[in-house]
């Protein structure tokens, strides 16, 4: 199961280059920024490909944190359930 979750990420990962190739082979005209301090020309596939990488890598650590958090709900849950189960286990013993 682990194998076919890990293909799964490398086939995602994998369209997602082929997109991004496509839509800057397509977008070749050049854009004029101005900055708040500075100015520019970009190639507008630059530009989009910097807009996806920047959100991949923002919902990146938006879902690395919420899979953390819940890993650690899960261990501190799983350390209460041992010791109500060794709780009840020793409280069944004392009665017999």
């Amino acid at each position: 199961m682990k194998f076919l979750k890990s293909m799964l990420y490398v086939v995602a990962v994998l369209v997602l280059v082929i997109f991004l190739v496509t839509l800057s082979s397509v977008n070749g005209q050049h854009i004029h920024i101005n900055f708040l301090i500075a100015q520019d020309d970009f190639s507008l596939s630059v530009l989009l490909i910097g807009a996806f990488f920047s959100g991949f890598v923002v919902a990146s650590a938006f879902l690395g944190f919420r899979y953390m958090a819940a890993k650690f709900r899960l261990r501190r849950l799983t350390k209460q359930v041992n010791n109500l189960s060794a709780q009840t286990s020793s409280e069944v013993v004392a009665r017999d």
